[in-house]
């Protein structure tokens, strides 16, 4: 696929930019953008201790990104599936970049029978007892616990990616980062010439600077409104 322009070598001072202006500006009551603390709030969610367990903080840290996760959903993952969720999880590498996995590895760690598309269903729930995760919800939940391998999912980023759902987008984001376009390298240079403080790896770079793109285009925020458009299929 064509990388967004804002993904281009040419734009690479405007992309740094949108990136620092994500994670320094300052709102209402002088606080930041509640999207730049679901990184690092109680440590990261991929830090030791916690990186194969879902927490309650988990589940805050989502809600910086402008979605909830339902009352009952919450409940059941945390405490009924608990042992589901982290054996899922223990099966899921945590220090390993999407960029860095062959096409070789990609169907075992990504692919439909991957543990990592198990999580997505039990996250998503079944057709008999839906969580009310939709796919973004549970495409945040899966970046807070996997940040590096799992792409966030969202009505903004999704289409910029060619993605108006969910389907296909794992795929369609590990081959932008393992084509000869070098985008890895260009990501790391735009995270160092923003000069932010946050750790932020290179996945999480490029959604934030689609995500302040898309919405400096007027792209509208309109997440998991209807799971029924978009069913619980493998991203």
């Amino acid at each position: 696929m064509k990388l967004p322009d804002i993904l281009e070598a040419d734009r690479l001072d405007e992309a740094a930019a949108l990136v620092n202006k994500y994670y320094t500006k300052l709102y209402r009551h002088g606080l930041p953008q509640t999207g730049s603390r679901f990184d690092d709030w109680d440590g990261g969610g991929d830090r030791v201790g916690v990186v194969n367990s879902l927490t309650a903080n988990d589940v805050l840290a989502v809600s910086f990104l402008s979605v909830q996760v339902p009352a009952s959903a919450a409940i059941g993952l945390l405490e009924a599936n608990t042992r589901e969720v982290t054996g899922l999880l223990e099966k899921i590498p945590a220090d390993l970049d999407l960029a860095s996995v062959s096409l070789h590895d990609y169907e075992r760690l990504l692919g439909p029978n991957s543990p990592a598309s198990a999580l997505w269903q039990l996250l998503r729930g079944s057709e008999n007892t839906r969580w009310g995760i939709g796919p973004t919800t549970a495409s945040k939940i899966m970046a807070r616990k996997r940040p590096r391998l799992i792409p966030i999912f969202d009505s903004v980023v999704g289409p910029l990616m060619g993605h108006p759902t969910a389907k296909g987008q794992w795929e369609t984001w590990h081959a932008a980062l393992t084509d000869d376009s070098g985008l890895p390298a260009r990501l790391q240079a735009i995270k160092k010439k923003s000069g932010i403080e946050q750790g932020i790896c290179d996945l999480r770079t490029m959604d934030v600077i689609l995500w302040m793109h898309g919405k400096e285009l007027g792209m509208v925020l309109s997440d998991d409104n209807d799971d029924r458009l978009v069913g619980n299929s493998t991203p």
